[in-house]
């Protein structure tokens, strides 16, 4: 699987921006907390790389990056933790999100 040299921090951007669509609505207080944590511009880089794939062609480039930023259960606990506070930032933890959590989980 072809990878890109993106930084830790491109990578948990486009991490994020991918599990905040999960439920298709992508809320100003996700954008904000992603912004916040990433600055504009890599958000906006990776809004629109994010933008140009089909949901499966952007699932296959999370997993492309797995030995190099969520080899290690402790990696893997910091990304969880990141995806959390993501899903709480909109004050709505729905079915759609809970279930894309807990099937990353799986497969990380």
């Amino acid at each position: 699987m072809e990878t890109q040299n993106w930084s830790y921090d491109e990578f948990i951007t486009f991490l994020l921006i991918y599990v905040a669509n999960v439920d298709m609505e992508f809320s100003d207080e996700e954008k904000q907390l992603i912004k916040k944590m990433a600055g504009e511009s890599t958000f906006q880089k990776m809004v629109e790389i994010f933008d140009s794939m089909s949901d499966y062609k952007a699932y296959e480039k999370i997993l492309s990056y797995k030995e190099k930023y969520f080899a290690t259960q402790a990696e893997k606990d910091a990304i969880v933790e990141k995806m959390k506070d993501l899903f709480y930032a909109d004050a709505d933890f729905n079915i759609m999100e809970k279930e894309l959590l807990h099937f990353l989980e799986r497969m990380m």
